[in-house]
């Protein structure tokens, strides 16, 4: 090739790389600091059809840099049909190529200040857009834009997925059945004492739980699919136990800590009405219960505890209690990856069915199965293990990954690789997306039952199926990876509490007049442990560490209620071994049993002090034998312990003082100064022996 030849070539290849830098349909955004923001609010239709000839996306772009923008564009962008599950979790993870066709660019806004907002409204004619043939399209949403100072280029992207079918199709309907979960956010518990009031950290729950809210979305869009009752008939609810209680407790009126204190929370009514909703939704249907409060039972399980809190996290009987309903026995969906000390404590409690990530190998133990969820979902609606980037699925664009999840549920409808067994659909167990999504998803999944593409199928009919390839009941052993593990001092510091919480437990005892069980009274420590260790913790170590020190702040609001008490003023002795005087208080309901332990007693001989059983709401006056060995002013420290060495409430001070000595050292006295005379008399009848020697 000659130099002109070269140089022709060089200048060609820089000319085409320019324009589609600015323009091609391969354009990537560039290294420099975000200028727009493009927020997408509507895709329509959600699933294309033979009878769609138009596709309309909704959004805004907004200037987010510092200096202004002028002549805004945008466009559609498509990439090829995916063709298998790998090619379609990739799509989710990286942004595709999208150069296989392009909708006209259209204006959005001439320009934009900084911090000024347009409406991007792209309507497309379906011919203009390569779509002939069914299958899931990668769709980027692009926008172009000129920065003052700068020369056009891709300011702002989000890429989603189209699913594109052409019913009836020649695959047989996929078996699908899905997890509905309604958990909270995070717990928020900051106290929750036996008969005492319910304190939250903050009122976050409270709007989860109003019209509009989170929760309440989550049981809207549920019930909106009564009518079709093989779509619904195909949900099972996965229920914290955690959240049951909580919001149960709200709805009799609760606190909220803030900075100035404690105030009345505001979500008292719509905890009563959501707790109905959720209570007449479930009825009669499929529910699981999930660990209490989220916890990561491997965390749970390397807790050194006397109890067995693996079985409190399966265990509880909320769900029966407050929404008249039985889950499923020995089914469990964990929200973390259990080791094999972890995965005895869950056989033990009774679980024989584990719900888990296809993709970590499930520890085989003898009798509990492993029952895969679907993946690919679960990373397009934004599961754990999702590692989408801001321009395709951004945490704060619900209805993107509602769109992506959409997609990959039609891709196993017939649009891509046919599924060896029934799909279990796992959304995110903190699913949070507007009610209007929630449903679009539900009604793109009725949608695929109308065109004969799945079937919708019960929880009951897929636990009915042969185990999965590489299910427990094979024998073998492993070990499920996790990228959550709750911090070891978290662990001592909980290990700690348990070990405490125990002792008071067995210093404790029924009291005839309240019939208060003492396991009803550490219970809540128990569960504030769980808390401690839930999976919501797992984005923030601190939080975590926070949730570990309010259960230990309960622990001692709990050991301050049995407390001892002295006079204000000093005391004056009658005599050198009079009684000190001192209170001993406890305000539990039930009977506990304390030892009075002393310090600071120099120069005083206390007799030894049986230990006393406190009533339950009682105040006794208790006087402690003494004996001053010496007159005068005395400090005495005075405090209460459990027998087995657990402190109780604050110590005491009891400022006293003797004039007078007590019998066994006026005896002391006696027999000295009577030795002393004796030795006296003999060495003065020494003295005069001597003297008549000489």
């Amino acid at each position: 090739m000659n130099k002109l030849s070269a140089f022709a070539l060089a200048l060609a290849l820089c000319i085409a790389q320019g324009l589609l830098g600015v323009t091609g349909s391969a354009a990537q955004p560039l290294d420099t600091p975000n200028r727009l923001r493009l927020d997408l609010e509507q895709l329509s239709p959600r699933i294309v059809t033979p009878q769609e000839d138009t596709l309309v996306v909704t959004g805004n772009v907004t200037n987010v840099g510092d200096r202004p923008i002028t002549e805004i564009v945008a466009r559609l962008q498509l990439g090829a049909p995916q063709t298998s599950d790998d090619e379609l979790e990739q799509t989710l993870t990286e942004a595709p190529p999208t150069d296989s066709g392009a909708s006209e660019w259209e204006s959005v806004a001439d320009t934009l200040q900084p911090g000024d907002t347009a409406r991007v409204t792209l309507t497309v004619p379906i011919d203009q857009l390569p779509l002939s043939a069914p299958g899931v399209y990668p769709l980027l949403v692009n926008v172009n834009g000129t920065p003052a100072y700068g020369g056009a280029a891709r300011l702002a992207s989000v890429s989603t997925l189209l699913p594109v079918i052409d019913p009836p199709s020649e695959a047989a309907p996929a078996s699908v059945s899905m997890l509905w979960p309604i958990t909270s956010s995070k717990p928020q518990v900051v106290s929750s004492p036996h008969g005492g009031p319910l304190v939250l950290a903050d009122d976050i729950l409270a709007a989860e739980l109003k019209p509009g809210g989170r929760l309440d979305a989550l049981v809207a869009a549920a019930a909106s699919q009564r009518d079709n009752p093989a779509v619904f008939g195909s949900l099972c609810f996965a229920i914290d136990p955690e959240l049951l209680d909580t919001v149960e407790l709200m709805s009799r009126g609760y606190q909220v800590r803030t900075p100035s204190g404690e105030l009345p929370g505001s979500g008292r009514e719509a905890a009563a009405e959501w707790l109905e909703k959720l209570r007449d939704l479930v009825a009669a249907h499929c529910v699981i219960q999930l660990p209490y409060a989220d916890a990561d039972l491997t965390a749970v399980s390397r807790v050194n505890t006397a109890t067995d809190l693996v079985g409190t996290a399966l265990n509880g009987t909320s769900i029966l209690q407050k929404l008249g309903v039985q889950p499923k026995p020995g089914l469990v969906w964990p929200g973390s990856a259990l080791d094999e000390p972890a995965l005895r404590r869950v056989a033990d409690a009774g679980v024989t069915t584990l719900i888990t990530d296809p993709l970590q190998q499930a520890s085989r133990h003898p009798g509990v199965r492993s029952l895969p969820y679907d993946s690919l979902t679960s990373v397009a609606l934004g599961g754990a293990r999702s590692t989408a980037t801001s321009a395709q699925t951004p945490a704060d664009q619900p209805n993107i990954a509602t769109q992506n999840g959409i997609a990959a549920l039609a891709f196993h409808a017939g649009l891509g690789e046919e599924p060896e067994g029934p799909v279990l659909v796992a959304p995110p167990r903190r699913w949070d997306a507007p009610v209007g999504e929630l449903a679009a998803f539900l009604d793109s999944f009725a949608g695929l039952q109308a065109a004969g593409m799945v079937e919708p199928t019960s929880l009951d009919e897929v636990l009915a199926g042969p185990p999965e390839d590489g299910a427990a009941a094979d024998g073998d052993t492993g070990t499920l990876d996790s990228a959550f593990s709750v911090p070891g001092d978290v662990i001592a510091e909980l290990s700690e509490l348990e070990s405490v919480a125990a002792d008071l437990q067995g210093a404790m005892s029924v009291d005839p007049t309240r019939q208060v069980q003492p396991a009803a009274i550490i219970q809540p420590l128990h569960n504030a442990v769980l808390r401690a260790t839930s999976t919501a913790w797992q984005s923030s170590s601190s939080l975590g560490k926070a949730a570990a020190r309010a259960a230990t702040a309960q622990l001692t609001t709990l050991r301050r209620q049995v407390t001892v008490t002295t006079l204000s003023q000093s005391v004056s002795l009658a005599s050198g071994s009079s009684p000190l005087p001192v209170t001993l208080s406890n305000s539990l309901p039930v009977a506990i049993t304390v030892r009075i332990r002393l310090e600071n007693n120099a120069g005083l001989r206390p007799a030894h002090m049986p230990d006393s059983l406190l009533s339950a709401n009682s105040k006794i006056p208790q006087y402690i034998p003494a004996e001053a060995l010496r007159s005068g002013r005395f400090n005495l420290d005075v405090s209460l312990t459990t027998p087995g060495g657990t402190e109780l409430g604050t110590p005491a001070r009891l400022d006293f003082s003797s004039s007078e000595l007590g019998v066994v050292t006026v005896v002391l006295t006696a027999t000295a100064a009577g030795a002393l005379v004796l030795l006296s008399g003999r060495r003065i009848y020494r003295r005069l022996k001597a003297r008549k020697g000489t």
